[in-house]
């Protein structure tokens, strides 16, 4: 793309593309590597994106081998055996050491059972994201909020070397040249509205594409959310509580929040559904409450206590953002087809430790947790091993001559 507006320019060694919880651990992991480090957000780091809105389980399961060999069994069933599992074992790995540091470093607040051992299944998004910006900063990370990607540069060799983004403070383009880019834009929602996923354009991949990387596992991303109708709201984990009906007070047979869903996909085709938390004990009411408050205010505002009443419900779609498929990965440090490139978190395919199935919350909170940090790592690495390059960078996707292929000859700006 060419411009004749005005330019800033700046020079890192590490490119972050968007601060959500992958882009963040690729922040913390590659400044802790030494790295000179530029996150660039479309939103505010820590208050934007599908975490941020509400909050989120995590896929966090204690080192005893039976509880471990558990938990990948039922998730290789539900996504056709197509998962790996020695990348379901390191993400379990790396999750656990990262919700170890967010409580020793970052002091999030865990709650804690009646042995005062701390419950680290659940994450209140808004206030895991403040601790992540804060903890970014702290390291020295230069934030630039507000700031949307617009294209890949590469150098001439097809090495990613940096990106062009759009400071929507100032109206100015910035041109940022890097060693490395982590791309962890999150997935595509298809502009579908569900909460917190107004970011989730689907940036990432378009952008990974341009300079040469290929997709996996898209034929997985037609993932669907059950929604209280009218309502944005799209955690799912509390409807493994749900007994759902009928307009006629019947049960829907079949019907659930992970193997019943396509039940209640083909119900909403001719008549509404219902639901209702009513196989929650007295206890598991409280702890639900507890562990995800901002799920519970917008039942308060509609008047609904989901326990007792029923409320009709709605299936949104969520894309890639709750789907399995994204940017292919190519290797353990979370690299992509590109050199230069790696790519983390929503942005990224998760066919490796959920195959066929969508992650869901927890399984996709624990995959940006641990790609992000590997990711991170990663680029510092690759950043380290060459020098910081120089001018005769392009945009990513344009032809021998420089000019832009014939789909990008319109000047790009974001919604």
């Amino acid at each position: 793309m060419t411009s004749t507006e005005p330019e800033q320019a700046l020079s890192t060694d590490v490119l972050v593309i968007v601060g959500g919880p992958a882009g963040t651990w690729a922040a913390i992991k590659a400044a802790q590597a030494g790295a000179d480090v530029v996150l660039a957000d479309k939103g505010y780091t820590g208050a934007s994106g599908a975490t941020a809105s509400v909050g989120t389980g995590i896929w966090y399961v204690d080192d005893v081998p039976e509880v471990r060999e558990a938990a990948m069994a039922s998730r290789e069933a539900l996504g056709g055996f197509l998962a790996d599992r020695d990348w379901m074992a390191r993400v379990l790995d790396e999750t656990h050491a990262r919700m170890d540091e967010l409580a020793r470093i970052q002091r999030y607040p865990f709650p804690v059972d009646t042995q005062g051992r701390q419950l680290r299944g659940d994450l209140q998004g808004p206030e895991y994201m403040r601790r992540q910006r804060t903890r970014v900063r702290r390291l020295g990370v230069r934030i630039l909020d507000h700031t949307p990607a617009l294209e890949l540069l590469t150098d001439a060799d097809g090495v990613v070397s940096g990106a062009r983004a759009l400071d929507r403070t100032t109206g100015e383009t910035v041109r940022i040249e890097a060693g490395a880019v982590v791309l962890a834009a999150g997935g595509c929602a298809f502009q579908s509205k569900t909460l917190g996923c107004d970011v989730n354009t689907g940036d990432g991949a378009l952008l990974a594409v341009e300079a040469g990387a290929r997709l996996s596992g898209m034929e997985f991303s037609n993932a669907y959310a059950i929604a209280p109708k009218g309502t944005s709201l799209t955690k799912t984990a509390y409807y493994s509580w749900a007994t759902f009906y009928r307009a006629d007070g019947s049960v829907l047979e079949g019907a659930g929040s992970t193997r019943g869903r396509s039940v209640i996909a083909r119900a909403l085709v001719t008549e509404p559904v219902y639901a209702r938390f009513d196989r929650a004990t007295p206890v598991e009411r409280r702890a639900m409450r507890k562990g995800q408050p901002n799920t519970f205010l917008v039942f308060d505002r509609l008047g609904i206590d989901p326990f007792t009443d029923l409320f009709e419900i709605t299936l949104l779609a969520e894309g890639t953002v709750r789907g399995t498929g994204g940017v292919r990965i190519a290797d353990q440090d979370c690299s992509t087809d590109v050199p230069g490139l790696y790519a983390a978190g929503d942005t990224a395919t998760r066919e490796l430790i959920c195959g066929g199935f969508t992650g869901g919350g927890s399984h996709n909170a624990a995959w940006a947790a641990s790609s992000g940090s590997w990711a991170g790592r990663g680029a510092a690495a690759f950043a380290a091993r060459r020098d910081r390059p120089g001018h005769g960078l392009r945009a990513a996707g344009c032809g021998e001559d420089g000019m832009p292929a014939p789909h990008r000859c319109r000047e790009r700006r974001p919604p």
